[in-house]
Protein backbone atom coordinates (compact mmCIF):
# COMPACT_ATOMS: atom_id res chain seq x y z
CA UNK A 1 0.00 0.00 0.00
CA UNK A 2 1.60 3.27 -1.04
CA UNK A 3 2.23 5.58 1.89
CA UNK A 4 -0.37 8.17 0.82
CA UNK A 5 -3.13 6.01 1.35
CA UNK A 6 -2.98 5.21 4.07
CA UNK A 7 -4.59 8.21 5.47
CA UNK A 8 -7.71 7.95 3.24
CA UNK A 9 -8.20 4.22 4.66
CA UNK A 10 -7.75 5.25 8.25
CA UNK A 11 -10.63 7.71 7.55
CA UNK A 12 -12.88 4.93 5.96
CA UNK A 13 -12.72 3.03 8.90
CA UNK A 14 -13.55 5.59 11.11
CA UNK A 15 -16.57 6.54 9.38
CA UNK A 16 -17.67 3.36 8.85
CA UNK A 17 -17.25 2.18 12.72
CA UNK A 18 -18.78 6.01 13.59
CA UNK A 19 -21.89 4.14 11.50
CA UNK A 20 -22.12 0.96 12.74
CA UNK A 21 -22.18 2.76 15.92
CA UNK A 22 -24.93 5.14 15.23
CA UNK A 23 -26.64 2.56 13.67
CA UNK A 24 -26.23 0.27 16.70
CA UNK A 25 -27.86 3.42 18.59
CA UNK A 26 -30.50 3.63 16.43
CA UNK A 27 -31.60 0.01 16.49
CA UNK A 28 -31.36 -0.47 20.59
CA UNK A 29 -31.70 3.11 21.79
CA UNK A 30 -30.67 2.34 24.71
CA UNK A 31 -31.32 5.99 26.36
CA UNK A 32 -34.35 6.65 24.29
CA UNK A 33 -32.32 9.64 22.24
CA UNK A 34 -34.08 8.62 19.27
CA UNK A 35 -37.89 7.82 20.22
CA UNK A 36 -39.66 10.47 18.97
CA UNK A 37 -38.24 9.99 15.55
CA UNK A 38 -38.82 5.98 15.34
CA UNK A 39 -42.39 6.53 16.91
CA UNK A 40 -45.29 5.35 13.92
CA UNK A 41 -48.73 7.49 14.70
CA UNK A 42 -51.66 5.42 14.91
CA UNK A 43 -54.47 6.66 12.96
CA UNK A 44 -57.92 4.96 12.77
CA UNK A 45 -61.40 6.34 10.38
CA UNK A 46 -64.45 5.38 12.48
CA UNK A 47 -67.70 4.70 10.45
CA UNK A 48 -67.41 3.68 6.79
CA UNK A 49 -64.63 3.89 4.56
CA UNK A 50 -66.77 4.15 1.37
CA UNK A 51 -69.86 6.52 1.63
CA UNK A 52 -72.39 7.53 -0.48
CA UNK A 53 -73.72 11.02 -0.35
CA UNK A 54 -76.70 12.57 -1.87
CA UNK A 55 -75.74 15.72 -3.97
CA UNK A 56 -76.32 18.58 -2.42
CA UNK A 57 -76.31 17.14 1.16
CA UNK A 58 -73.64 18.33 3.35
CA UNK A 59 -70.75 15.65 4.49
CA UNK A 60 -71.25 14.77 8.31
CA UNK A 61 -67.83 13.61 9.48
CA UNK A 62 -68.17 9.69 11.45
CA UNK A 63 -65.33 10.93 12.87
CA UNK A 64 -61.29 9.02 13.39
CA UNK A 65 -58.86 8.71 16.29
CA UNK A 66 -55.39 9.15 16.64
CA UNK A 67 -52.38 8.37 18.99
CA UNK A 68 -48.76 9.03 18.68
CA UNK A 69 -47.34 7.16 20.87
CA UNK A 70 -49.24 7.06 23.86
CA UNK A 71 -50.69 10.81 23.70
CA UNK A 72 -53.75 11.60 21.64
CA UNK A 73 -53.37 12.89 18.41
CA UNK A 74 -56.62 13.38 17.12
CA UNK A 75 -56.45 17.20 16.89
CA UNK A 76 -53.23 16.99 15.16
CA UNK A 77 -54.69 14.84 12.30
CA UNK A 78 -54.56 16.89 8.69
CA UNK A 79 -57.71 16.29 6.12
CA UNK A 80 -58.45 17.96 2.99
CA UNK A 81 -62.43 18.48 3.09
CA UNK A 82 -61.79 20.87 0.22
CA UNK A 83 -61.09 18.01 -2.70
CA UNK A 84 -64.78 16.50 -1.68
CA UNK A 85 -67.37 18.70 -3.66
CA UNK A 86 -71.11 17.36 -2.87
CA UNK A 87 -72.52 19.97 -5.14
CA UNK A 88 -71.24 17.56 -7.49
CA UNK A 89 -71.76 13.93 -8.80
CA UNK A 90 -68.59 11.99 -8.83
CA UNK A 91 -65.71 9.66 -6.58
CA UNK A 92 -63.93 11.82 -4.41
CA UNK A 93 -60.62 10.69 -2.13
CA UNK A 94 -60.63 12.21 1.42
CA UNK A 95 -57.01 11.52 2.65
CA UNK A 96 -56.25 11.86 6.25
CA UNK A 97 -52.77 11.79 7.34
CA UNK A 98 -50.59 12.56 10.63
CA UNK A 99 -46.99 12.07 11.49
CA UNK A 100 -45.22 11.78 14.32
CA UNK A 101 -43.99 14.93 16.32
CA UNK A 102 -40.61 15.16 13.90
CA UNK A 103 -42.75 15.05 11.31
CA UNK A 104 -41.43 11.44 10.14
CA UNK A 105 -43.52 7.97 10.09
CA UNK A 106 -46.49 9.72 7.58
CA UNK A 107 -49.63 7.47 8.39
CA UNK A 108 -52.55 7.72 5.72
CA UNK A 109 -55.96 7.00 5.57
CA UNK A 110 -58.57 7.09 2.38
CA UNK A 111 -62.28 7.57 2.79
CA UNK A 112 -63.68 7.22 -0.34
CA UNK A 113 -66.75 9.40 -0.66
CA UNK A 114 -69.57 9.21 -3.77
CA UNK A 115 -71.36 12.10 -4.49
CA UNK A 116 -74.80 10.62 -6.71
CA UNK A 117 -78.26 12.17 -7.18
CA UNK A 118 -81.34 10.22 -6.96
CA UNK A 119 -83.36 12.61 -5.72
CA UNK A 120 -86.52 14.31 -7.78
CA UNK A 121 -86.53 18.37 -8.04
CA UNK A 122 -89.21 20.05 -5.98
CA UNK A 123 -91.77 21.68 -7.93
CA UNK A 124 -93.54 24.58 -5.82
CA UNK A 125 -96.79 25.77 -7.29
CA UNK A 126 -97.66 29.30 -7.60
CA UNK A 127 -101.08 30.43 -6.17
CA UNK A 128 -104.00 28.00 -4.98
CA UNK A 129 -103.81 24.28 -5.57
CA UNK A 130 -107.35 24.32 -6.28
CA UNK A 131 -108.79 26.60 -8.05
CA UNK A 132 -112.63 26.62 -8.13
CA UNK A 133 -114.37 28.58 -11.47
CA UNK A 134 -117.76 29.32 -13.11
CA UNK A 135 -118.05 27.89 -16.13
CA UNK A 136 -117.24 30.42 -18.77
CA UNK A 137 -114.80 32.16 -16.54
CA UNK A 138 -111.09 32.57 -18.41
CA UNK A 139 -108.61 30.42 -16.36
CA UNK A 140 -104.86 31.45 -16.10
CA UNK A 141 -102.71 29.59 -15.05
CA UNK A 142 -99.98 31.09 -12.00
CA UNK A 143 -97.37 28.38 -12.98
CA UNK A 144 -94.95 26.69 -10.36
CA UNK A 145 -90.91 26.97 -10.19
CA UNK A 146 -88.41 24.33 -9.91
CA UNK A 147 -85.44 23.93 -7.67
CA UNK A 148 -82.84 21.00 -7.61
CA UNK A 149 -80.38 20.48 -4.99
CA UNK A 150 -77.53 19.55 -7.73
CA UNK A 151 -78.30 21.44 -11.33
CA UNK A 152 -79.93 24.28 -9.08
CA UNK A 153 -83.05 26.26 -10.96
CA UNK A 154 -85.00 23.82 -13.17
CA UNK A 155 -88.15 26.18 -13.88
CA UNK A 156 -87.20 27.14 -17.16
CA UNK A 157 -87.42 23.47 -18.16
CA UNK A 158 -91.09 22.61 -16.78
CA UNK A 159 -93.51 20.92 -18.82
CA UNK A 160 -97.49 21.98 -18.47
CA UNK A 161 -100.44 19.78 -19.29
CA UNK A 162 -103.79 21.87 -19.42
CA UNK A 163 -106.32 20.56 -20.52
CA UNK A 164 -108.77 22.75 -18.24
CA UNK A 165 -112.02 23.40 -20.29
CA UNK A 166 -113.71 26.32 -18.58
CA UNK A 167 -116.71 25.78 -21.23
CA UNK A 168 -117.67 22.59 -19.30
CA UNK A 169 -118.23 21.80 -15.89
CA UNK A 170 -115.88 19.44 -14.60
CA UNK A 171 -112.45 18.49 -12.21
CA UNK A 172 -109.43 19.19 -14.52
CA UNK A 173 -106.28 18.33 -13.12
CA UNK A 174 -102.82 20.57 -14.47
CA UNK A 175 -99.69 18.70 -14.01
CA UNK A 176 -96.35 20.10 -14.46
CA UNK A 177 -93.43 17.73 -14.47
CA UNK A 178 -89.90 18.24 -14.60
CA UNK A 179 -86.25 16.24 -14.90
CA UNK A 180 -83.16 16.85 -13.16
CA UNK A 181 -79.88 16.22 -15.14
CA UNK A 182 -79.57 12.75 -13.84
CA UNK A 183 -83.16 11.69 -15.07
CA UNK A 184 -84.81 12.14 -11.32
CA UNK A 185 -88.40 13.01 -12.35
CA UNK A 186 -91.03 15.27 -10.28
CA UNK A 187 -94.47 15.92 -10.71
CA UNK A 188 -97.45 17.90 -9.31
CA UNK A 189 -101.12 19.10 -9.75
CA UNK A 190 -103.10 21.65 -9.74
CA UNK A 191 -107.16 20.72 -9.36
CA UNK A 192 -109.29 23.50 -11.25
CA UNK A 193 -112.79 22.76 -10.60
CA UNK A 194 -115.18 24.49 -13.17
CA UNK A 195 -118.95 24.48 -11.84
CA UNK A 196 -122.10 25.31 -13.33
CA UNK A 197 -123.39 29.05 -12.81
CA UNK A 198 -126.06 29.47 -11.40
CA UNK A 199 -128.32 32.67 -10.30
CA UNK A 200 -128.60 31.39 -6.46
CA UNK A 201 -126.51 28.41 -4.80
CA UNK A 202 -126.69 24.98 -5.74
CA UNK A 203 -128.43 22.36 -3.58
CA UNK A 204 -127.41 18.75 -3.44
CA UNK A 205 -130.58 16.22 -2.98
CA UNK A 206 -129.02 12.96 -1.92
CA UNK A 207 -131.16 9.90 -1.14
CA UNK A 208 -130.26 6.62 1.22
CA UNK A 209 -131.43 2.57 1.06
CA UNK A 210 -133.27 2.73 -2.17
CA UNK A 211 -134.16 1.63 -4.17
CA UNK A 212 -137.67 1.46 -4.30
CA UNK A 213 -141.06 2.01 -6.37
CA UNK A 214 -140.69 6.30 -4.43
CA UNK A 215 -137.20 6.07 -6.23
CA UNK A 216 -139.32 6.06 -9.51
CA UNK A 217 -141.65 9.15 -8.68
CA UNK A 218 -138.58 11.13 -6.93
CA UNK A 219 -136.59 10.55 -10.48
CA UNK A 220 -140.39 11.49 -12.13
CA UNK A 221 -140.52 14.55 -10.32
CA UNK A 222 -136.36 15.41 -11.04
CA UNK A 223 -137.06 14.71 -14.74
CA UNK A 224 -140.20 17.14 -14.43
CA UNK A 225 -138.16 19.87 -12.93
CA UNK A 226 -135.27 19.32 -15.46
CA UNK A 227 -132.85 18.46 -12.12
CA UNK A 228 -131.08 15.98 -11.24
CA UNK A 229 -130.01 14.20 -7.58
CA UNK A 230 -127.81 11.63 -5.96
CA UNK A 231 -128.72 8.19 -5.04
CA UNK A 232 -126.79 5.87 -2.12
CA UNK A 233 -128.02 2.87 -3.20
CA UNK A 234 -128.32 -0.45 -1.14
CA UNK A 235 -127.00 -3.50 -2.99
CA UNK A 236 -129.52 -6.11 -1.42
CA UNK A 237 -132.32 -3.89 -3.42
CA UNK A 238 -131.11 -3.51 -6.53
CA UNK A 239 -132.14 -7.47 -7.41
CA UNK A 240 -135.32 -6.71 -9.38
CA UNK A 241 -135.30 -3.16 -9.90
CA UNK A 242 -131.91 -2.66 -12.27
CA UNK A 243 -134.00 -0.80 -14.56
CA UNK A 244 -134.17 1.90 -11.94
CA UNK A 245 -130.54 2.29 -12.18
CA UNK A 246 -130.31 2.21 -15.27
CA UNK A 247 -132.54 5.19 -15.61
CA UNK A 248 -130.52 6.91 -13.05
CA UNK A 249 -127.44 6.75 -14.92
CA UNK A 250 -128.97 7.44 -18.25
CA UNK A 251 -130.73 10.72 -16.59
CA UNK A 252 -127.90 12.08 -15.40
CA UNK A 253 -128.06 11.18 -11.68
CA UNK A 254 -124.98 10.22 -9.52
CA UNK A 255 -124.91 6.42 -8.36
CA UNK A 256 -123.14 6.31 -4.95
CA UNK A 257 -122.96 3.22 -2.59
CA UNK A 258 -124.27 2.81 0.89
CA UNK A 259 -123.49 -0.25 1.88
CA UNK A 260 -125.05 -3.96 0.63
CA UNK A 261 -126.66 -5.27 3.53
CA UNK A 262 -127.19 -2.19 6.01
CA UNK A 263 -126.59 -4.32 8.57
CA UNK A 264 -124.46 -2.57 11.18
CA UNK A 265 -124.42 -5.62 13.09
CA UNK A 266 -122.53 -6.79 10.39
CA UNK A 267 -120.80 -4.18 8.74
CA UNK A 268 -119.67 -2.22 11.88
CA UNK A 269 -117.56 -6.16 13.05
CA UNK A 270 -114.26 -5.08 11.31
CA UNK A 271 -112.90 -3.13 8.59
CA UNK A 272 -112.66 -6.21 6.49
CA UNK A 273 -116.13 -6.84 7.07
CA UNK A 274 -117.24 -3.56 6.06
CA UNK A 275 -115.59 -3.08 2.72
CA UNK A 276 -116.29 -6.94 1.55
CA UNK A 277 -119.97 -5.69 1.93
CA UNK A 278 -119.52 -2.50 0.25
CA UNK A 279 -117.69 -3.50 -2.57
CA UNK A 280 -120.91 -6.24 -3.62
CA UNK A 281 -122.91 -3.05 -4.30
CA UNK A 282 -120.19 -1.14 -6.38
CA UNK A 283 -119.88 -4.36 -8.30
CA UNK A 284 -123.83 -4.51 -8.51
CA UNK A 285 -124.18 -0.84 -10.10
CA UNK A 286 -121.01 -1.36 -12.50
CA UNK A 287 -122.87 -4.81 -13.71
CA UNK A 288 -125.93 -2.98 -14.08
CA UNK A 289 -125.10 0.25 -15.24
CA UNK A 290 -121.69 0.39 -15.99
CA UNK A 291 -120.93 2.90 -13.62
CA UNK A 292 -118.19 2.94 -11.68
CA UNK A 293 -119.42 4.52 -8.61
CA UNK A 294 -117.05 6.97 -6.91
CA UNK A 295 -118.41 7.80 -4.10
CA UNK A 296 -120.32 6.71 -0.64
CA UNK A 297 -122.09 6.82 2.25
CA UNK A 298 -121.57 5.90 5.51
CA UNK A 299 -124.80 4.00 7.40
CA UNK A 300 -125.37 6.78 10.42
CA UNK A 301 -122.72 8.84 8.53
CA UNK A 302 -118.99 9.23 9.70
CA UNK A 303 -119.78 10.33 13.00
CA UNK A 304 -122.36 7.13 14.25
CA UNK A 305 -121.76 5.96 17.54
CA UNK A 306 -123.56 2.95 17.14
CA UNK A 307 -120.98 1.16 15.41
CA UNK A 308 -118.62 1.05 19.00
CA UNK A 309 -121.30 -1.45 19.95
CA UNK A 310 -119.17 -3.68 17.56
CA UNK A 311 -115.51 -2.22 16.81
CA UNK A 312 -114.05 0.44 19.12
CA UNK A 313 -112.53 2.99 16.54
CA UNK A 314 -113.83 1.17 13.43
CA UNK A 315 -115.14 4.62 11.99
CA UNK A 316 -111.58 6.45 12.36
CA UNK A 317 -110.19 3.44 10.57
CA UNK A 318 -112.61 3.33 7.57
CA UNK A 319 -112.69 7.11 6.83
CA UNK A 320 -108.94 6.85 6.44
CA UNK A 321 -109.32 3.95 4.14
CA UNK A 322 -111.55 5.33 1.31
CA UNK A 323 -109.36 6.83 -0.77
CA UNK A 324 -107.46 3.56 -0.74
CA UNK A 325 -110.83 1.95 -1.97
CA UNK A 326 -110.92 4.66 -4.78
CA UNK A 327 -113.99 6.69 -2.73
CA UNK A 328 -114.76 10.05 -2.17
CA UNK A 329 -117.09 9.35 0.91
CA UNK A 330 -120.14 12.36 1.63
CA UNK A 331 -122.15 13.27 5.12
CA UNK A 332 -124.31 16.01 4.38
CA UNK A 333 -125.63 19.42 6.30
CA UNK A 334 -129.50 19.12 6.07
CA UNK A 335 -131.48 17.09 7.31
CA UNK A 336 -134.99 16.31 5.92
CA UNK A 337 -135.42 14.32 9.31
CA UNK A 338 -137.29 11.66 7.36
CA UNK A 339 -134.98 8.92 9.14
CA UNK A 340 -136.47 9.87 12.60
CA UNK A 341 -140.04 7.44 11.57
CA UNK A 342 -141.97 7.32 8.38
CA UNK A 343 -145.17 8.52 7.33
CA UNK A 344 -143.70 12.17 9.25
CA UNK A 345 -145.65 14.91 7.60
CA UNK A 346 -144.45 16.00 4.45
CA UNK A 347 -144.96 19.82 5.52
CA UNK A 348 -142.32 19.14 8.70
CA UNK A 349 -139.74 17.77 5.88
CA UNK A 350 -140.47 20.25 3.51
CA UNK A 351 -139.76 22.90 6.39
CA UNK A 352 -136.67 21.42 7.68
CA UNK A 353 -134.99 21.22 3.86
CA UNK A 354 -135.92 25.02 2.82
CA UNK A 355 -134.50 25.80 6.57
CA UNK A 356 -131.19 24.21 5.59
CA UNK A 357 -131.04 25.65 2.19
CA UNK A 358 -131.89 29.03 3.78
CA UNK A 359 -128.60 28.75 5.98
CA UNK A 360 -126.78 29.52 3.07
CA UNK A 361 -124.34 26.60 2.79
CA UNK A 362 -121.18 26.77 0.53
CA UNK A 363 -122.38 23.22 -0.37
CA UNK A 364 -125.67 22.30 0.80
CA UNK A 365 -126.33 18.28 1.05
CA UNK A 366 -129.75 17.12 1.49
CA UNK A 367 -130.34 13.88 3.84
CA UNK A 368 -133.65 11.82 2.41
CA UNK A 369 -134.53 8.67 1.64
CA UNK A 370 -136.31 6.42 -0.66
CA UNK A 371 -137.69 3.64 0.42
CA UNK A 372 -141.14 2.11 0.04
CA UNK A 373 -141.95 3.48 3.61
CA UNK A 374 -141.18 7.03 2.61
CA UNK A 375 -144.09 8.38 0.72
CA UNK A 376 -144.29 11.37 2.52
CA UNK A 377 -140.33 12.27 1.39
CA UNK A 378 -141.83 12.16 -2.34
CA UNK A 379 -143.95 14.87 -1.21
CA UNK A 380 -141.96 17.28 0.14
CA UNK A 381 -139.37 16.73 -2.39
CA UNK A 382 -142.11 17.89 -5.26
CA UNK A 383 -142.94 21.21 -3.38
CA UNK A 384 -138.69 22.05 -2.24
CA UNK A 385 -138.16 21.46 -6.32
CA UNK A 386 -140.79 23.94 -6.87
CA UNK A 387 -140.16 26.55 -4.10
CA UNK A 388 -136.43 25.89 -4.44
CA UNK A 389 -136.40 26.72 -8.62
CA UNK A 390 -138.76 29.79 -8.18
CA UNK A 391 -135.92 31.01 -5.48
CA UNK A 392 -133.05 30.96 -8.07
CA UNK A 393 -131.35 27.59 -6.51
CA UNK A 394 -130.45 24.74 -8.93
CA UNK A 395 -130.62 21.37 -7.94
CA UNK A 396 -127.18 19.30 -8.80
CA UNK A 397 -125.90 15.58 -8.46
CA UNK A 398 -122.69 15.56 -6.45
CA UNK A 399 -119.42 14.94 -8.97
CA UNK A 400 -115.93 15.73 -8.28
CA UNK A 401 -116.33 19.36 -8.14
CA UNK A 402 -118.01 19.31 -4.95
CA UNK A 403 -116.21 19.57 -1.69
CA UNK A 404 -117.26 16.82 0.56
CA UNK A 405 -119.08 17.31 3.90
CA UNK A 406 -117.74 15.27 6.39
CA UNK A 407 -118.79 14.59 10.05
CA UNK A 408 -116.61 14.73 13.07
CA UNK A 409 -115.70 10.99 13.74
CA UNK A 410 -116.96 9.76 16.91
CA UNK A 411 -115.63 6.09 17.21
Amino acid sequence: MKKSAKPVVVILCIIAVLAAAFLLVWQFDVFGIFKEYKVVPELELKGKTEITLEGGDSFEEPGFVAKIGTQDATDKVEVDYKTVDTSKVGSYELNYSLSNTKGRNTVTKTRLIKVVDTTAPEITIKGDKTVKLQIGTAYKDAGASAADKVDGDLTKTIKVDNKVNVNEKGKYTVTYTVKDAAGNEAKAERIVIVSKQSSGSVVYLTFDDGPSYNTIKILDLLKEYDCHATFFIVGQNIPGNEDILKRMAKEGHTLAVHTYTHDYAAIYTSPEAFWEDNQKTRDLIKEVTGVEAKFMRFPGGASNTISANYCSGIMGTLTEQCKDHGYEYFDWNISSGDANADGLPAAQLYDNIMAGIHENYDSPIVLMHDTGAKDTTVTAVAKVLKVGLSEGYSFEALDETVSPIHHAVNN
